[in-house]
C-alpha cells in the first residue's frame, strides 16, 4: 500500500484501489494519481471527504476522465454526502461510473436522531431508481429514518 498526502487529502493506494480521507481542495492534484493507480476495475472510496471545492471537483473530473481513457471501470463506495451533491450535479460524471454505496443525511422522526448512514446502492436499486430513499433503522433507537434533504441532492444520479 502507498500512503501519499496531497495538500489536506490523504490518500492510501492499494493495486487498484483508493481510499481518500480530508479536503478535496485546490491543493489535491488527483490527476496526478493515474500513475500509481493499478488497472481494472478502480474503486474509489471516499468515506473520509468531509470537504469538497470547485477546484477540487476539477481534479476529481481529472481523475475520472484520465480512469476512463485508460479502458479502466470505476467503483465508488461508501461515497460521502459532500461529493453525492456534486456528482448528482454533474452529468458528466454519472457516466460509466457504478456507485456501490453512499452517506445521505437521514434524520429519526421519532426521537430526533440525525444520522449519516451508508446506503446500499444494491440492495435499494429499485427504490432509488424511483428517486425514493429508502428508510433506514436509526441508530439510537431503532425506529425507521428519513432521507433529511432533497431526495435530488442524492438520488438523480441513480434515476432511470
Amino acid at each position: 500500500m502507498t500512503s501519499l498526502r496531497l495538500g489536506r487529502l490523504d490518500v492510501e493506494i492499494a493495486g487498484a484501489e483508493l481510499t481518500l480521507f480530508g479536503r478535496i481542495d485546490d491543493a489535491a492534484a488527483l490527476g496526478g494519481l493515474l500513475d500509481r493507480i493499478g488497472h481494472g476495475e478502480v474503486t474509489i472510496d471516499t468515506d473520509g471527504v468531509s470537504f469538497v471545492n470547485s477546484i477540487g471537483m476539477r481534479e476529481w473530473i481529472r481523475l475520472i476522465r484520465g480512469i476512463r481513457e485508460r479502458g479502466d471501470t470505476i467503483v465508488l463506495t461508501r461515497v460521502a454526502d459532500v461529493l453525492m451533491a456534486q456528482l448528482n450535479m454533474i452529468s458528466e460524471l454519472k457516466e460509466k461510473v457504478r456507485i456501490a454505496s453512499f452517506h445521505a443525511q437521514y434524520v429519526c422522526a421519532a426521537c430526533g436522531a440525525e444520522s449519516a448512514p451508508v446506503v446500499d446502492v444494491a440492495a435499494h436499486a429499485a427504490s432509488l431508481a424511483k428517486m425514493v430513499a429508502p428508510r433506514l433503522p436509526c441508530p439510537e433507537c431503532g425506529a425507521p429514518m428519513d432521507l433529511g434533504d432533497f431526495p435530488e441532492r442524492y438520488l438523480l444520479i441513480f434515476k432511470t
